[in-house]
């Protein structure tokens, strides 16, 4: 009756156990889907590269005002003593005439003037202005606009980049925490037979059944295994906290695990989306032709217009006569430079070559990497599967043993054996269900299948 009863509780304690670990898939991927967005949403890393992008739309703005009339306004004041100067003779010119004339109507109302010398430096003199200047043609202008617009699409697929790889990363911590728990389960079910076994080879002891040594033995078992789950909970804890971080939450922070189902992933989750490391190359490829363009740009003409508003005259004097307008039109034209441009178009030209090669080798890698991560994955398909009938095989073999063992057909060692097989058993099917998650996961992000909300 007694054997009877422990060995139902066994088979309680091991339908438990297996509880724990087989669950709705569903379920979990919901969760998991939840802390994707708060990922995407909270992480700082991506917050970053958000930054980035959002400044290359003001590049963009910055670019497109170049296109916009530009007003400036220009003051100065001088103040001069010495210099240059230019001698006006104008008391010899005028002072004989002078004379003349006052002889003439005998009076004094022609008085001497003194010769003048006049520097050329203005003194107590300000000029004021407001310039209106406007492009009227200008290349460069126009292809700058285009290659900060194309530098959007770079730094944005640069963006996607990232978001795919937070996508995996969260996927495989998240994972790796839920198989930390099933480690957790599996020892602490494992603990709790092993106190049985001690408690049960206690009573054969006791009845002078069995020797002291089974007990010993059932004792070091139960030490190892209590410092097995120690280290496993420690394990947890850490796993809880790497994920924790990608999210940006605190680290102790409780994470929502919903039971697992150990049912295998599809062998093709999604259909293949194109990788954004191609679109970067493709930007960058792009961006690289524009410089060309606008390096040829630069033997063009730069046509303008400015009209200046001002004042100019004696210091804090503003009238009618010191006011001004002044209007021009400018033309630039840039006609030796020393080969200085063909240089330029010279070197964007290789870039551009360099970039090609780069992008051809690009896809080739990724090809390859998107088969090997299939090819992983459907090995770690096989090797989950095999270690799926391993446990049921190493669950049959203790519980057979376990029968004998109570009958007394069998040595306590060989019950250990047979125990500690089923454990290590079930600890490799949960460390190959959670190689078939990561493999899953890398597939995805090696056909760059996940879908965006």
């Amino acid at each position: 009756m007694d054997q009877k009863y422990l060995y139902l509780k066994r088979m309680l304690v091991m339908l438990s156990m297996l509880a724990g670990i087989y669950g709705q898939a569903a379920a979990q991927e919901k969760v998991l889907d939840k802390y994707i967005q708060d990922g995407l949403s909270n992480n700082q890393g991506l917050r970053q590269q958000h930054f980035l992008l959002e400044k290359s739309l003001y590049a963009l703005k910055e670019a497109r005002t170049f296109f916009l009339p530009e007003v400036n306004l220009s003051s100065s004041y001088l103040v001069s003593r010495g210099g240059r100067k230019i001698s006006i003779p104008i008391g010899d010119l005028l002072n004989p005439v002078y004379s003349s004339l006052n002889e003439l109507t005998n009076s004094a109302g022609f008085p001497q003037v003194a010769n003048v010398n006049q520097t050329f430096n203005p003194s107590n003199y300000y000029d004021a202005k407001f310039r209106t200047s406007l492009p009227l043609y200008n290349a460069e202008i126009t292809y700058n606009m285009r290659i900060r617009r194309e530098q959007i699409h770079f730094q944005q697929a640069e963006v996607d980049v990232y978001k795919r790889e937070l996508v995996k990363e969260i996927k495989v911590s998240y994972y790796a925490y839920m198989q930390s728990r099933e480690a957790v389960a599996i020892l602490e079910s494992a603990v709790a037979l092993a106190k049985e076994n001690l408690r049960f080879n206690q009573v054969l002891v006791n009845n002078d059944k069995a020797i002291r040594t089974v007990v010993s033995r059932s004792e070091n078992e139960l030490i190892g295994l209590e410092a097995r789950l120690g280290d496993a909970r420690f394990q947890s804890a850490n796993a809880a906290a790497y994920f924790n971080f990608l999210l940006n939450n605190p680290l102790d922070t409780v994470i929502e695990a919903e039971k697992t189902s150990q049912e295998n992933p599809r062998n093709d989750p999604e259909p293949a989306g194109k990788r954004e490391e191609l679109l970067k190359l493709e930007s960058a490829a792009k961006v690289n032709l524009l410089a060309e363009q606008l390096a040829k740009a630069s033997f063009l003409p730069k046509l303008s217009t400015f009209i200046d508003l001002g004042s100019q005259g004696d210091f804090a004097k503003f009238n009618r006569n010191t006011r001004y307008y002044l209007f021009g039109i400018t033309l630039d034209w840039r006609v030796f430079a020393g080969n200085r441009v063909q240089y330029q178009i010279r070197q964007a030209e290789l870039e551009g070559k360099a970039i090609g090669q780069q992008l051809s080798q690009a896809e080739q890698q990724l090809n390859l990497h998107t088969l090997t991560a299939l090819n992983r994955f459907q090995s770690a398909v096989q090797v989950h599967q095999a270690a799926k009938n391993q446990v049921l095989l190493s669950q049959q073999f203790y519980q057979d043993q376990q029968k004998l063992y109570r009958e007394g057909q069998l040595l306590y060692i060989e019950l250990l054996d047979a125990q500690n097989r089923l454990i290590n058993d079930q600890l490799q099917q949960s460390i190959s269900f959670l190689n078939v998650q990561t493999r899953s996961a890398e597939l995805e992000r090696a056909k760059a299948s996940y879908v965006f909300l």
